[in-house]
């Protein structure tokens, strides 16, 4: 374009270099903010770590930034999208992580803003989001059980802390068609936020899994899952009685 170079995409191999090593040294910086963040919203420090989530201080920045350019050449941290034209890592505001691993590797990242007014709250690395977050909880999931599909991290780290399968989409309308593959051989229920993009992306998710000759269900909630968890101290109860009346009334419709 006019006035910008436009940098070459990362190989998918270093891209997945650059993003394991970031969170190899984020994780070595003090967690403790990070943690606390998260157990605010009722998400445990087990459930953070095994979903590989990690964090470093403001005061660590510099230290971070340091690391990486030993580890990398400064062309393939600015190509990742991780650091800037000026050189600088460009998550600063946003210490947060939260990878998406495919096969066990981090492929991507977003982060969010653990302060209030910082807007935007989330940032993250060049590219599009390559899979749904938590994707590779699937891999070892027998057919036939349940997995619900939400918007956003802290929704899917919310049900995994209560023992429920979870798929996230960045974004009420973020799902992708090739993304119903490795969905087919389970039973799919919808949990996104209750407001009108909420709705919409679940009915028009809906139309793209009959097309493949998949149902989903959807649980209707007042506002979002860690809201209702949060809000509700039988939330795992009244959430497994509610995915009951959404797949009775999947089952209606057909």
């Amino acid at each position: 374009a006019a006035g910008q170079h436009e940098l070459e995409t990362l190989p998918v191999e270093r891209l997945s270099a650059v993003c394991e090593r970031f969170l190899e040294i984020c994780r070595g910086e003090e967690q403790t903010e990070g943690v606390n963040y998260l157990a605010r919203r009722g998400i445990d420090a087990g459930t953070m770590i095994r979903a590989g989530v990690a964090y470093f201080p403001r005061r660590a920045y510099r230290r971070v930034m340091r690391r990486m350019l030993d580890c990398f050449a400064l062309d393939e941290l600015q190509r990742s999208g991780l650091f800037n034209a000026q050189a600088h890592l460009t998550f600063y505001h946003h210490r947060l992580l939260f990878p998406f691993y495919v096969e066990k590797r981090a492929v991507y990242l977003q982060a969010r803003t653990t302060a209030s007014g910082v807007e935007p709250r989330w940032h993250n690395m060049r590219g599009g989001v390559p899979s749904l977050y938590n994707v590779d909880a699937l891999n070892d999931l027998p057919s036939g059980e349940i997995v619900y599909l939400v918007e956003g991290f802290t929704d899917t780290l919310t049900l995994c802390a209560y023992g429920f399968t979870a798929v996230g989409l960045v974004g009420a309308g973020g799902f992708k068609e090739e993304w119903l593959a490795p969905l087919a051989r389970f039973r799919v229920v919808a949990a996104l936020d209750g407001d009108t993009a909420g709705f919409r992306a679940a009915a028009r998710y809906r139309e793209m899994f009959a097309v493949r000759g998949m149902q989903l269900a959807r649980v209707e909630l007042p506002s979002d899952v860690n809201d209702f968890f949060q809000q509700h101290p039988s939330a795992a109860l009244e959430f497994t009685l509610m995915t009951e009346a959404a797949e009775e009334r999947a089952r209606g419709k057909e």
